[in-house]
């Protein structure tokens, strides 16, 4: 236990030490090296999309057929990944879509028979994520997962499964040198990436159903 501890003071100490020479780094403010982060990181999923554009294909036409079958599609996510979630939540009521955000805090309206479920989870392993899409299955929905661990839990759940580059087997290691995880703290590459897959997924659906803004935007509720 001892032993423990002193590994994990030093680890610590050098964390804290690539902290200070980030403070100290004055050729580019942290702004823009954390913003060029996300940017390499969204180029990699780019690229990533495009060796494996058939779950692209997969995730559009399964929601295409939603749309035109008038099925609801569910969104299922906790933490930061739920305002992912909400937002393209957002976006599906745009298309006409009856789409619910699935928390524990509320009652949604029950799933029919082959409805879709959108779960989204970076590590695929969030206990309460896993827990309530566990007791969503007597209702047999189709099961979309968003992950960057697709041999995870939850990944092996779906019907079909996306993998978004973001987190990394290294999380931990790279949380204790500082650096990279300081500028992007974990699980942020993987909700900037979620967040781009689902806006192209919505660019996928607009152009294949002959949707312009204007019609997206007569479906939007206006505030006062």
């Amino acid at each position: 236990m001892e032993k423990r501890k002193r590994i994990n003071n030093k680890k610590r100490v050098v964390s804290d030490e690539r902290i200070k020479k980030l403070a100290n780094y004055t050729e580019k403010p942290a702004i823009f090296r954390a913003m060029e982060l996300m940017v390499s990181n969204l180029q990699d999923n780019i690229q990533h999309m495009t060796e494996h554009y058939e779950y692209v294909q997969q995730v559009r036409d399964r929601l295409m057929d939603d749309i035109e079958n008038k099925r609801r599609i569910y969104i299922l996510a906790s933490g930061r990944s739920a305002y992912v979630g909400q937002m393209f939540q957002t976006r599906l009521e745009h298309f006409g879509v009856e789409s619910r955000f699935i928390t524990n805090t509320r009652s949604v309206p029950r799933l029919r028979e082959n409805d879709t479920i959108i779960v989204i989870s970076g590590s695929g392993t969030t206990p309460i994520v896993n827990a309530m899409l566990e007791t969503y299955f007597i209702y047999n929905p189709f099961v979309i997962v968003i992950t960057s661990y697709p041999n995870s839990a939850i990944g092996k759940l779906g019907d079909v499964t996306v993998k978004l580059k973001g987190r990394t087997k290294s999380d931990l290691e790279r949380r204790d040198q500082g650096l990279d995880s300081t500028l992007a703290p974990e699980g942020t590459a993987f909700e900037q990436a979620a967040l781009a897959f689902l806006d192209g997924i919505v660019a996928e659906l607009a152009v294949s159903l002959h949707r312009d803004e204007k019609s997206l935007l007569d479906q939007h509720n206006q505030g006062l």
